[in-house]
């Protein structure tokens, strides 16, 4: 074999070397993230009902899986559920830009956690709407939750009812 086609062997599977190596590095490079996610605490959504803590507690978790969540942790003795983590919709959250709320699409994602307590003669239900995002300062539009507490509602309310020029008794 000559030496300028050994030379030509050698330069080819360099080349090749240092490709592979080159991609390696670009590959790399763009797999490691930037940014990362903060959780995000709503304050608390708390709302009484005329029921009992576990009467309330059933109609909770029978809201959420009406609505399509998923329950991550179910926890009968202590009366609390969390949900999996959901992505935002565009009227879920926003973030208030020069005084007026921003909704959008804000690629983040929450979940619900919640807690059913005696009180009085009946029961409290405490909300809080957890949010994992790149963005600041992002908060909840309560309509999720507005959905989730009017199906509780309707699950708490009695099954015989009385209409009078007063309201529901």
């Amino acid at each position: 074999m000559k030496i300028g086609m050994k030379n030509k062997i050698i330069t080819r599977y360099l080349v090749q070397l240092l490709t592979l190596v080159f991609l390696g590095f670009i590959v790399g490079a763009c797999s490691k993230p930037a940014l990362y996610g903060t959780i995000q605490n709503s304050d608390d959504i708390v709302r009484y009902y005329q029921a009992a803590p576990e009467e309330t507690f059933r109609a909770v978790k029978s809201s959420l899986e009406f609505h399509g969540y998923s329950l991550k942790k179910v926890d009968e003795e202590n009366r609390s559920l969390e949900t999996y983590w959901q992505p935002t919709t565009a009227d879920s959250h926003y973030v208030e830009v020069f005084g007026r709320p921003d909704f959008g699409t804000v690629g983040a994602y929450y979940r619900f956690q919640i807690k059913v307590e005696a009180w009085n003669k009946g029961s409290k239900v405490v909300l809080v709407n957890v949010a994992n995002s790149i963005i600041s300062n992002l908060k909840t539009s309560k309509r999720e939750e507005d959905r989730i507490f009017t199906k509780i509602d309707d699950f708490t309310r009695h099954r015989d009812i009385q209409v009078t020029n007063i309201g529901l008794q």
